[in-house]
């Protein structure tokens, strides 16, 4: 999908993701500083320092969103992603790509006066909304591997995609063959 920035899509599921209860520790954002580190690598509000309470809303939010995804209602996740996106809007501007071809830009009006955190889940929830748009809720899929619990959008041409990724779907295979095979 390209009109709109890819990494903000990256940004989103890297911190809807961000915590697995497979691991010993499953917080994967658990200071301020491994929140910073995901920005820095999406080059997203780079240049504003987050605070602890960022980090608290951005894992509610995270905690929230996960649970409307597996859960939730369609029109409760609506409402849940319009709050967020609406606390700081997204700006579309059109940009010639040269030879008669155009494009939206979408972008951030970043408000001196606004949380840094409204502008992170302002993004996140845009994001997330355009990939229900172009794909619809039955694409947005959590993992079929046990245990992982990767949320995903299924883009695969046929809307099957079961796993998040290749190793998930070894994992899963794997531990199928060796139980059959007892």
């Amino acid at each position: 999908m390209g009109y709109y920035n890819e990494e903000w899509l990256s940004l989103t599921f890297e911190i809807l993701n961000s915590y697995d209860p497979y691991y010993e520790n499953p917080e994967k954002l658990p200071g301020v500083d491994e929140l910073n580190e995901v920005l820095q690598k999406y080059n997203l509000f780079e240049k504003k320092p987050t605070t602890f309470d960022d980090l608290a809303a951005i894992q509610k939010y995270r905690n929230q969103l996960r649970k409307l995804i597996s859960i939730g209602s369609d029109e409760e996740l609506v409402a849940f992603l319009t709050i967020f996106e609406s606390q700081n809007p997204i700006r579309s501007r059109l940009s010639s790509e040269g030879n008669g071809n155009y494009k939206i830009i979408y972008g951030q009006s970043l408000k001196s006066n606004r949380p840094l955190v409204d502008a992170i889940l302002a993004v996140c929830s845009f994001s997330l909304g355009r990939e229900l748009v172009e794909y619809g809720r039955t694409r947005l899929k959590s993992c079929a591997s046990t245990p992982c619990e990767e949320i995903f959008i299924d883009r695969s041409k046929n809307g099957l995609q079961r796993f998040c990724s290749k190793k998930c779907s070894t994992r899963f295979h794997v531990k199928k063959y060796r139980k059959s095979n007892k």
